[in-house]
């Protein structure tokens, strides 16, 4: 996916995916939700989510609502608290946050 934030482009297809989220990935489920964690050769963390018409990535539409996409830029700390709230493995953090993770 490509999108466009603050005249920036993100794209998943250049950046480093760090981590990934998926507790449903049947697309032809209203619940289908995976999340990925990206990092750009500048640095910056986004996060591309992708979920089914239950989820939080839903769009509305006349006759109801279907799944959708989105990229949403993160800060550090914030990409940080994504992983632990998603209880991302250990390692994966501390190869990229290592230095904001006290031991």
């Amino acid at each position: 996916m490509r999108q466009i934030i603050d005249r920036k482009l993100y794209d998943t297809d250049e950046a480093e995916e760090i981590a990934r989220y998926a507790p449903n990935t049947d697309r032809n489920d209203f619940h289908y939700l995976v999340e990925s964690l990206y990092k750009t050769d500048d640095g910056e963390y986004f996060l591309h989510g992708a979920g089914g018409a239950a989820t939080k990535y839903a769009t509305s539409h006349s006759n109801g609502k279907s799944g959708g996409e989105e990229i949403t830029v993160l800060s550090e700390d914030n990409a940080v608290d994504w992983c632990e709230d998603h209880s991302i493995d250990a390692e994966i953090m501390l190869k990229e946050f290592g230095h904001l993770i006290e031991s």
